[in-house]
């Protein structure tokens, strides 16, 4: 037995995205996205166990395919931030395996192309759910270059302009037919519309047969349009507004790259002179102060208990013409979110933020190393630097007090002090780049427990402010942030997990006294969890 797809389900079907109805993955887009999409309107988070799928009125065979489908995009998520090709290809291999099987289970079973969604026995509802997964895993192996899929794709077009609505799928059809170069998917390619291109294609020949108005510009072409001119933007931004000139040249380093050369945050070459060119000789842009009543009133709404902190960080940038926060220590007991505070203090200030978790480091390799070891590399804000394109950015030195004490590899806050004093930051000598770099536009924010085993000198140059226990009058606030980290960590819309109803609101206070974010973190987990656990199944 099994039960039909759901209203959600049925709209993810490929025949919305063969009529246009969809928008078809986008040039440098997520190729996989329909079948994700389908993954989550058919079961969310929870696909039944293969040897429960029966008590949920479910294929073993259907729910065997959602099920490594699950599997595939959790490797995928966890694997893409290490090596991204490498994770694209297992991902893309996963799922043109799942197409062939979903597709030799329709050619065992003879089954016809029926698209009217009204089914009312078992068999009917297996073959509504196989064709289902079938056609819109075929769109997705079909945009990273499965040929067999593409060829399921075409067959589908006869039955489909057979219908009473089959206009919407002629231009579909036209472009399909058309066997022209740019249509086929080549080694090295990723996801380029290729469905889009064949809607596009199909509707300007019929216009040019009709001698009609000119197709509409594609959305993936507009968006490419609008990108090009963010980038021009960005550049007069920076001819205009205020800059730095960070690194002047690599012509000293090994190699043949010229300064400016490539672009930041890019694959780079082998070489340090490669890694470097593109910020080298080129100014970056300083972060212009935003509206500081505008920033105040967004930290203040999510850190109603830290109202002190925000405005002694956010008064000395009045008056500025360009973001940098003064060397500031944030003291406070565990929990209290001191990290998350620095993170969304960066953001709010338009500052690119890296945090470096300086618990247990014992060696001084924040501040570069040297190229004659083989794992040399630049000091960790000049690689901020060169992440964002900006001479401002934000560096978080997280759990500074946790720091390692031995000074066999050099010691970490002995780095922090040269760095964070001006006038030597002007003139940084990156022992990896081996010249001088100017980092006077980069902030700190150092957070601790304690100012115990912390460095005289270092409590000296920094500003220290004290963040107390979190209170019940913060827990709307606290809230609302974690369930948005949460989406933000699953990659969740705020409509697939909303934030608490007044019920469970009432539940975080009787069990939260404050203090501790951490706490107040797993009570909102756990919430999280028992509304997966108590979802209604279809």
């Amino acid at each position: 037995m099994t039960s039909p797809p759901n209203a959600g389900a049925l709209a993810c079907a490929i025949e919305r995205y063969l009529s246009g109805d969809a928008e078809a993955p986008r040039r440098a887009g997520f190729p996989h996205a329909p079948a994700a999409l389908l993954l989550t309107a058919r079961f969310g988070r929870s696909v039944p166990a293969l040897r429960t799928a029966s008590a949920f009125g479910e294929d073993v065979r259907i729910v065997g395919i959602y099920r490594g489908l699950a599997l595939a995009f959790d490797a995928y998520a966890h694997e893409v931030k290490r090596n991204r090709r490498e994770a694209e290809q297992t991902l893309a291999v996963q799922i043109a395996a799942a197409f062939d099987a979903v597709a030799g289970w329709l050619r065992e079973s003879d089954l016809i192309a029926d698209f009217s969604n009204e089914f009312s026995d078992e068999g009917e509802f297996v073959a509504q759910n196989l064709r289902l997964l079938a056609g819109v895993l075929a769109l997705c192996a079909w945009e990273v270059g499965h040929e067999p899929a593409r060829a399921y794709v075409r067959a589908l077009m006869p039955d489909l302009l057979g219908l009473r609505d089959g206009h919407r799928y002629v231009r579909a059809a036209i472009g399909l037919a058309e066997d022209v170069d740019h249509l086929h998917w080549r080694p090295g390619q990723g996801a380029l519309g290729r469905l889009d291109i064949a809607l596009v294609r199909g509707g300007r020949l019929l216009d040019e047969a009709s001698r009609g108005a000119p197709q509409p510009e594609t959305a993936w072409n507009a968006a490419a349009r609008e990108m090009a001119a963010e980038d021009k933007a960005a550049a007069a931004v920076v001819e205009t507004g205020p800059s730095l000139l960070v690194l002047a040249s690599v012509s000293h380093l090994p190699g043949l790259a010229k300064p400016g050369e490539g672009k930041p945050g890019g694959s780079t070459g082998s070489t340090p002179r490669s890694e470097w060119a593109p910020v080298a000789g080129r100014r970056l842009r300083l972060v212009r102060v935003p509206d500081l009543a505008a920033a105040r009133a967004t930290l203040v709404a999510e850190f109603p208990d830290d109202v002190a902190i925000v405005d002694a960080i956010l008064g000395p940038l009045s008056g500025r013409a360009y973001v940098a926060l003064p060397p500031t220590l944030l003291l406070g007991p565990p929990g209290t979110g001191k990290s998350r505070f620095s993170r969304r203090l960066g953001e709010v200030l338009g500052l690119a933020v890296t945090v470096y978790g300086c618990a247990g480091v014992s060696d001084s390799s924040f501040i570069g190393t040297s190229r004659q070891w083989s794992t040399g590399r630049a000091c960790v804000p000049l690689q901020a630097i060169r992440r964002a394109d900006a001479a401002s950015v934000l560096v978080v030195l997280d759990e500074l007090s946790r720091a390692g004490t031995r000074r066999d590899n050099g010691l970490l806050t002995d780095g922090i002090l040269a760095m964070t004093e001006r006038e030597t930051a002007r003139a940084y000598h990156d022992p990896f780049l081996e010249c001088a770099v100017d980092l006077s536009g980069v902030s700190y924010i150092a957070t601790a427990n304690t100012r115990a085993g912390l460095d005289p000198a270092l409590l000296s140059r920094f500003r220290v402010l004290e963040m107390g226990p979190r209170t019940l009058a913060s827990l709307p606030a606290l809230t609302r942030g974690i369930f948005a980290d949460i989406r933000a960590e699953r990659g969740l819309d705020d409509a697939w997990l909303p934030g608490p109803d007044p019920e469970e609101e009432a539940v975080l206070a009787a069990h939260w006294r404050g203090g501790s974010v951490r706490s107040l973190r797993q009570l909102v987990e756990g919430l999280v969890a028992a509304r997966d656990a108590l979802a209604t199944r279809m």
